[in-house]
């Protein structure tokens, strides 16, 4: 899409705690797009479970006009099985992660969502390492490699660096934050993705669904999404990441997404706790935990001009 000041954000709320992570993710949205003069008008329409209870089909017609009308679709509760029939409406080409360690460590994980979309899926990961640290790594055979060095000549300031999935993996389990951006083949994605988003204190993932026209799905890891149903305590950490990721891939607003993903992390690191991630005592709720988030975004907001430290 072009750059605008105002997107339009459609949220796909599924059941258990998709409503309460739903409502964390508006909220920091709102905040965070205000400090930084912009608007995000969003629709919520009805999806999987809670759909098909109110007019009898997981993803109604409302629901589709809604999702392909949009900027960018913000999705709470990957669970969900209607997830693929909407995925099917959309041009998905990669698949990326985005995993936070403790207040600045980053890494982005870009695979292809088909064979045939290797080359675009590419070219989305070395745009990322331009915005980021100019580093890329490859994970895959040497076809992998071949194409990875074709597309590196139109992005000669990007170092690559080729490994072997039997190098890579190790790192990802252990090591993951020596990463920048990982473009990952399709035969070794799910293993590379799932280590490295593997569940750690002070570490939070999300993930993205890129499409090659249209509308991009952005979601949080799944949490079970039921346990804690309404209890007003489900750690939102990994859909706020997943509306900063929406903010930065799906509408191009980098900055505002930087705030809130540095925010996010600081949180994580110095925030009050959710139950899940303490081993006694009580818990935060998930709106104290947010209210800590966006009350950071001052500290995380960063002038780039002048602070090239920016989260």
């Amino acid at each position: 899409m072009n750059r605008t000041t105002t997107a339009r954000v459609t949220c796909l709320t599924g059941a258990g705690t998709a409503p309460e992570l739903m409502a964390e993710a508006v909220l920091a949205l709102h905040a965070v797009a205000r400090l930084h003069g912009l608007r995000v008008d969003e629709t919520h329409v009805p999806f999987g479970g809670v759909a098909l209870a109110r007019v009898g089909h997981v993803v109604p017609a409302s629901t589709r006009t809604a999702i392909l009308e949009a900027d960018a679709v913000l999705v709470a509760g990957a669970e969900e099985g209607a997830l693929s029939e909407v995925m099917r409406e959309l041009d998905i080409r990669a698949q990326m992660t985005r995993i936070r360690f403790g207040h600045r460590d980053d890494v982005v994980l870009v695979a292809p969502f088909g064979d045939a979309d290797a080359g675009w899926s590419v070219e989305r990961a070395f745009e990322a390492a331009e915005a980021r640290k100019l580093r890329l790594a490859a994970v895959g055979d040497d076809a992998w490699h071949q194409e990875v060095d074709r597309l590196a000549e139109r992005h000669e300031h990007v170092s690559v660096e080729h490994l072997s999935p039997r190098v890579a993996i190790p790192l990802a389990t252990f090591d993951a934050s020596r990463f920048d951006v990982v473009a990952v083949a399709p035969p070794w994605a799910e293993a590379v993705f799932e280590i490295a988003a593997a569940t750690a204190a002070a570490r939070v993932a999300a993930h993205g669904l890129l499409a090659g026209h249209g509308p991009s799905l952005f979601m949080p890891s799944p949490d079970g999404g039921y346990a804690l149903a309404g209890s007003g305590v489900a750690n939102p950490s990994s859909m706020l990441l997943a509306a900063a990721m929406m903010l930065d891939q799906g509408l191009r607003w980098p900055s505002p997404a930087a705030t809130l993903a540095g925010a996010v992390s600081a949180a994580l690191v110095d925030g009050p706790q959710t139950p899940d991630l303490l081993r006694f005592g009580v818990g935060a709720t998930s709106r104290e935990f947010t209210a800590r988030v966006v009350d950071g975004f001052q500290l995380a907001y960063a002038n780039a001009e002048f602070w090239q430290g920016a989260a």
